[in-house]
Parts: structure tokens; sequence; C-alpha cells
């Protein structure tokens, strides 16, 4: 069986693609080949069900967003931006709204912030790729495992069984990440293109709660503080801090286990176990919930029972943690199909002829905000463009 072209993955970057390139005119037409029983399970939970799809701003503003793998993608954002994706929701039906529910519009996207659906429903963000991947020709084939990729005369054969197999001319890797391996996105892919000679960088989870060793705020479940400055230090082998990974500001929620909220989500990426993150509140011991200041007291007293001050302060300045561990099922996956194989123009690997990769799969990943789904949409249109 031959196509033109085959998507590995039936995830939000594979059916983004699917909804751009028309293939009905194509002699072997396309095919997407998704693990599971369904296509766009995981979209259907991003922004909590809402589809959290893109972010306000200008378009320059985002590289900043995906690290740095930002300055390597600046074309691609540029050329498929978040206005893009807005004007091509609201030409298909779909309206947009901000998180209060305001209206949103492509031509006014600056004081947006994260951008939904109206709906606030991710299914009608995936009924609509679903629907223009069938009308541009699209065959999907559902509860299909991917056994192995090798090159042939007519471009890339794919294997859907031990002893089954597809020819394709060209060959997209949207097989996503490593977190929620229930979704399809277990990471079995990058084993199978490091058979080839693809250089991965090592998976990790981000978008993650981190645990710390000797969690002392677990009665503290739920509380969200605003403005935190958390630190990232790398493992030491002194016991002090490691090289700095990284610092970024903004809102901590504490859970029965360890440490979430955006601040911590976005700063996951960078924590590694045996490392250190240190927390800066902000703010004088009496402007903590009641709580709070209960838990910082204990943990400042002395042998005799008395608060040391000097603890406190230090405790408010530079509350220091052990990583234990990162969540290993992280919104998004850090790490995956290095950027030094891919033309970020077009998505194709530059050693392999006719084999491209988008989304999650690469190594590349946003903080939250709609980034990451900004992220499927322009590296799936680039590679549209160029397939056409």
């Amino acid at each position: 069986m031959y196509y033109d072209c085959i998507i590995i993955g039936g995830g939000a970057s594979a059916l983004m693609l699917a909804a751009r390139l028309d293939v009905r005119n194509m002699p072997g037409g396309g095919l997407i080949i998704e693990k599971t029983g369904r296509c766009g399970t995981k979209l259907l939970m991003s922004g909590g069900g809402r589809c959290n799809i893109t972010h306000g701003g200008s378009i320059k503003d985002f590289v900043s967003c995906y690290g740095n793998s930002g300055p390597r993608l600046r074309k691609c954002l540029y050329r498929h931006s978040n206005m893009d994706l807005a004007s091509w929701l609201e030409e298909n039906g779909i309206s947009l709204a901000d998180e209060k529910g305001n209206p949103v519009y492509a031509w006014d996207l600056e004081d947006a912030g994260r951008v939904f659906p109206s709906s606030h429903k991710a299914s009608d963000v995936l009924d609509l790729l679903l629907e223009k991947s069938g009308s541009n020709g699209w065959e999907i084939r559902t509860d299909t495992e991917i056994y192995g990729l090798c090159r042939c005369d007519d471009g890339w054969v794919v294997k859907v069984s031990p002893s089954a197999e597809i020819t394709s001319r060209n060959v997209i890797v949207a097989s996503g990440g490593i977190t929620f391996p229930e979704t399809g996105s277990d990471g079995s892919v990058f084993g199978i293109l490091e058979d080839l000679g693809v250089s991965i960088i090592h998976p990790r989870s981000a978008l993650a709660p981190v645990y710390p060793e000797g969690y002392p705020y677990g009665e503290l479940s739920g509380i969200t503080l605003e403005d935190v400055t958390v630190t990232v230090f790398a493992p030491s082998e002194t016991g002090d801090h490691g090289k700095m990974s990284a610092r970024m500001t903004g809102d901590l929620l504490f859970t029965h286990r360890g440490f979430s909220g955006p601040v911590i989500l976005n700063i996951s990426r960078h924590a590694e176990p045996g490392g250190t993150l240190s927390i800066s509140y902000g703010r004088a011991l009496e402007d903590l919930p009641k709580r709070m200041q209960k838990v910082l007291e204990s943990r400042s007293r002395g042998p005799s029972g008395d608060v040391r001050t000097s603890v406190l302060a230090g405790l408010l300045i530079s509350d220091d943690f052990i990583i234990s561990s990162v969540d290993g099922n992280g919104m998004v996956t850090a790490g995956g199909i290095s950027l030094d194989e891919i033309d970020t123009v077009t998505m194709q690997l530059k050693r392999f002829p006719g084999l491209y990769a988008i989304g999650e799969a690469i190594d590349a990943d946003g903080i939250t905000g709609g980034y990451n789904l900004q992220m499927c949409w322009s590296t799936a249109s680039a590679a549209a463009g160029a397939l056409i």
C-alpha cells in the first residue's frame, strides 16, 4: 500500500497539519496513524478541557517563551503566527474569547492574554480539525502501532505490525512526547528514530509539579501565593547550590505533596532530582496566610523552642529544598528530536529527505498559556506548506 504522506500520531499537531494540507489530488493520498482508539485525546484535556489554543500579544514576544529553542523557531512562528491561527479558526466557524469569556478577534489580539474557543470546549476545536482533515481526503487508522521505519527507493517504509508494511513518499512524525502515555504519547517512536540515527534529546516531563524532599507544607494544600520568585539550581557534589539553571516569578500553589502553580510548572523543565529549588516569597511574615506563618515559625524554632528570627527571615528570602522528583505526567514533554536535525522553515529533517517532525515530538516546549498549542500549529503549518 502506498501513500504520499503518512502522519505518525493523531494528536493536535497531526490534525492541524491534515486540516491544512489537501491530499485529494495527490496520487497516494494521506494517512494518519494513531496508536489509541481515537484521535485528539490530549487536545481534549488541554486547558482543563477548555482548550487554551494560543495567547494574545505580538508573535515576537512568543520567542522567549520557548527557552533556548525559541530563537531557532523564530521564522516558523513568525510565518505561522497566533494571528494566523486565530484567523483560520474564525474563518472556520470557531469564535474566540479570553479566559473571562470576553470576545477576542484575530485582528485585535494585543491584550487578549490566554485565548480559548468562545464555547470554552476543546471538543469544538477537535471536531473542526477532524472535519477538515476528512474533507482534505485524509484517511485515519486508529489502534495501530508503529514497529519500525526505514528508507526505501520510493521514500519510507512504515511497519505497522511485525509483518505488515506501508510505503509513503513522506512521513511526518507527530507522535507527541512521553507524558500521558494513555493518549498514545509514550515516547516509543523516539527509539525507532534513534535506530535510524536521528539525534534525540533525552525526553522528560515539563509543565509539571515539583516534589521536594522533606516537604513541610502539606496542610497548606490549595493555597496560592502571587508573585513568588523561584530559582532552580543544578545538582552539586559539594552540598552547596550548583549552577543556577533558571529563575522565574509567578503564582505558586501548595499541594499536599509539593509545589505547583504557573511559576513551578514553567520552571519544572529545568528541575533535576538532586538539584535545589529555592523560593523567595517576597513579602513579610504577616502578609502570608496564617497557617503558613505557623509552619514557618515552627521550622524556625531552636532547641529551646524559641523562634530564631534570623532563621525565619532567611526562610522568607530563600526557602531551599532538595528536589526529589518532577511529576512524570507533566502537561508537555521537554526534549525530543533535536532541532539540530530539523530545517525549522519546512520541519524536514536535514539528513533524512521526506521525513518531517512537528509538535511535541521536537525538542521545543513552551510555558503555560497556549504557547504549546501555538507551537503545534506553527510547525504543522510549516510542514503542510512544504508538502504541497
